[in-house]
């Protein structure tokens, strides 16, 4: 049998009671944090059927860093979301055949490499983007991945990639992998 659906406020009690974890307006059934299959259930209940979750939304499934709000979103080009529900969540249109998609759970979002370049040049805090690459790529695949979009990129994207890319640099540089 099913629970009914708690109020936020009842949810939120929770969360104040240990019972169960939160991170900005979503709330698991749990205390400790959702594993992947579960951020991506959590993130499909709230986002609408054309949404596919991209930058540091897709990279919080992919790796459980950072936090999904503000929603980081794209739609297809065609057919063209209306005025108000564009409004309401702001995203940003791109031709979704272009892109490589996944599908967890119901949500549909950037593959990894995808969601690799999306997190170099997209717009976001520094830190949470780089902790992301991080664990998503390699350096190998950082460093092709670069020289492939660098050309694409404004001057902004350009820099924000390049002091990304030096964090996660010098984050493998700090924090070598040993156990291989």
């Amino acid at each position: 049998m099913r629970s009914p659906q708690l109020s936020d406020t009842e949810r939120h009690a929770r969360h104040l009671d240990g019972e169960v974890w939160r991170i900005q307006s979503l709330y698991g059934d749990r205390p400790e944090p959702p594993l992947r299959e579960e951020r991506a259930a959590l993130l499909a209940r709230r986002l609408p059927e054309w949404a596919v979750a991209a930058g540091n939304t897709a990279g919080w499934v992919w790796t459980g860093l950072g936090k999904p709000e503000p929603w980081a979103l794209i739609c297809a080009t065609r057919p063209a979301l209306s005025p108000i529900a564009r409004t309401q969540w702001h995203p940003r249109a791109k031709p979704l055949e272009r892109l490589e998609l996944a599908t967890i759970r119901g949500l549909r979002l950037l593959a990894r490499q995808d969601c690799v370049a999306d997190l170099l040049h997209h717009r976001g805090e520094d830190d949470v983007a780089a902790a992301q690459l991080y664990l998503l790529t390699t350096e190998d695949e950082l460093a092709q991945m670069v020289s492939r979009l660098r050309e694409d990129m404004n001057p902004p994207a350009r820099d924000r990639a390049r002091r990304r890319v030096a964090q996660v640099r010098q984050w493998w540089r700090d924090h070598p992998v040993v156990t291989r």
